[in-house]
């Protein structure tokens, strides 16, 4: 530190500079005495106006465009679809058609039962044999119906010669009592008589048919062309009149009885086709007809009963297989129709997502009834042929959302 200036040297300094040293300015003080000058501090203010100088020249600094290569390395920030979620529609002939499914039997299947008492005599169709109209299965021993057979000829014949003899009879009384040598009495007996033995007569008659009838009965034969689905007769049993012997069945055709809700019957009519798939022949299918609609709801059930006849010149189908498959209940040619897991529902209603130039749109349509078993959905209008849609139900699409398909490999 400077040694503070003497009196002497401030009256030197005084009359020197013509001002005393309490009006003269620190600056003129330190240059009368000599004393060093003080560094000028620099504040940090300075620093930070230089950092915000440099950054507004980094802000304001004109932007170039980036190089091509940096845009073409871009990510694509389109939605990929899969081809499969991708339908095109297409015109196609479609069916409305109500899936069914019941037990298949033979179209024709009887009961064979015996209509005389007897001992069985022979059997001659085994278990699973075809056999045609008028073979013979079966025959009961016929000795007694035989005899009793002839017997009632012989009496037929005795009766027949007791009715001429009163034929005679009747002449002659006829002829007397015109010429007036018999009463009328007599003619009137012999009339009687004649009347009775008439009526012996066809009596007679009736017991010789019975005869015969009872002895053709021990032959048992095939009411028409099938298969033996059963036999219950051995040859010595002892069967009563009414004893079940065969089931016959005939399998050219089969029955298939169904279950249809009896609100949907009103749709149904005879003659409508059935297309059928059975269990145990995966690899073919069926067709038949409806053949009879029960008119009334099955007890205890809201069900109607429905009977298709199935063709089976084959013999492939048998009794007791399961069927199922669908009534074909309208055909129409040329529809438009869409799967039903595409048709997407809001407020305002169903529509589909369109993809169009590579955008998703919003497309309301028009709903027709449910077709291939309710798989499709028939579109009246908002839709044509070759349009693009999203068929999966992808929940995160929305309309306007830029979309591109995946190409097959």
């Amino acid at each position: 530190m400077s040694p503070e200036p003497s009196a002497e040297q401030h009256a030197f300094h005084a009359s020197r500079n013509g001002k005393p040293d309490w009006a003269k300015t620190p600056r003129e003080l330190l240059r009368e005495t000599g004393a060093a000058r003080p560094q000028r501090r620099i504040w940090p203010w300075g620093i930070v106006a230089v950092l915000a100088l440099a950054l507004t020249g980094v802000v304001f600094a004109p932007v170039s465009a980036p190089p091509a290569a940096t845009i073409a390395g871009a990510p694509d920030t389109r939605i990929l679809l899969h081809p499969l979620d991708v339908t095109t529609v297409e015109p196609q002939a479609l069916s409305q058609t109500l899936p069914i499914s019941g037990t298949l039997r033979p179209h024709l299947q009887v009961e064979i039962a015996g209509r005389t008492a007897g001992t069985v005599e022979d059997v001659a169709a085994r278990l699973g044999d075809r056999v045609s109209r008028g073979d013979l299965l079966l025959r009961i021993e016929s000795d007694s119906l035989e005899a009793g057979l002839h017997q009632q000829r012989a009496s037929l014949a005795a009766v027949r010669a007791q009715s001429l003899l009163a034929e005679t009879q009747a002449q002659r009384s006829e002829q007397l009592a015109d010429r007036g040598i018999s009463a009328a009495a007599n003619l009137e007996t012999s009339r009687s008589n004649l009347d009775v033995q008439a009526a012996n007569l066809q009596m007679q008659q009736a017991a010789v048919v019975a005869a015969e009838i009872a002895l053709r009965d021990t032959r048992v034969l095939a009411p028409f062309d099938g298969i033996i689905a059963a036999r219950k007769a051995e040859p010595g049993q002892t069967v009563a009149n009414g004893t079940v012997l065969f089931e016959l069945v005939d399998l050219s055709s089969m029955l298939a009885t169904v279950n249809v809700p009896v609100a949907r019957t009103v749709s149904l009519e005879p003659g409508q086709n059935v297309h059928l798939t059975v269990q145990g022949l995966p690899d073919q299918e069926f067709t038949g007809r409806i053949e009879g609609i029960a008119p009334i709801a099955s007890e205890g059930s809201r069900n109607s009963t429905v009977t298709v006849r199935v063709s089976n010149p084959d013999g492939v189908l048998r009794g007791g297989m399961f069927a199922s498959g669908e009534i074909e209940m309208a055909r129409i040619p040329g529809a438009i129709a869409i799967p039903r897991d595409t048709l997407r529902e809001d407020a305002s209603g169903p529509h589909v997502l369109k993809i169009s130039d590579g955008r998703l749109i919003r497309q309301p349509v028009e709903t027709g009834p449910d077709m291939a078993g309710g798989d499709l959905i028939a579109v009246v209008a908002g839709l044509k042929a070759s349009d693009r849609i999203v068929s999966g139900r992808l929940a995160e699409l929305r309309d306007g959302m830029e979309v591109r398909i995946e190409e097959p490999d």
